[in-house]
């Protein structure tokens, strides 16, 4: 499901071939080490983590987060998990995120580890 989404954002410009060989090597690395079980939760965080490429390639500002959502981020139990999976998770990608912009992929991947529960 995931292939046709990523072809849709790379018509439509969104995204590169770059981005979207990055988000399939994501999704084959989380579906073969069965961190993730539920296709259907995936496809949204790698939607995210597309669109996060291709923004931080453009180098376009990101929102920084509530300022209440990133203290529950910062306080759940998750993070320390969270972080050490994206920091497996971003071998796969040569771009540079932002310290705002990871903050968001920490906040989709807690999201993801609890549904998988």
């Amino acid at each position: 499901m995931i292939g046709k989404k990523l072809g849709i954002l790379k018509d439509s410009n969104l995204i590169d071939e770059e981005t979207e060989q990055f988000v399939l090597a994501v999704n084959s690395y989380l579906l073969e080490q069965k961190v993730i079980d539920n296709e259907e939760h995936l496809d949204m965080f790698l939607t995210h983590i597309a669109m996060a490429d291709a923004r931080q390639k453009k180098n376009e500002p990101v929102i920084s987060m509530d300022e209440l959502i990133l203290s529950e981020i910062q306080q759940d139990e998750k993070l320390a998990e969270s972080k050490a999976l994206w920091q497996e998770l971003s071998r796969y990608s040569a771009t540079e995120f932002s310290s705002e912009e990871l903050w968001f992929i920490y906040m989709h991947i807690i999201n993801l580890l609890k549904k998988e529960q």
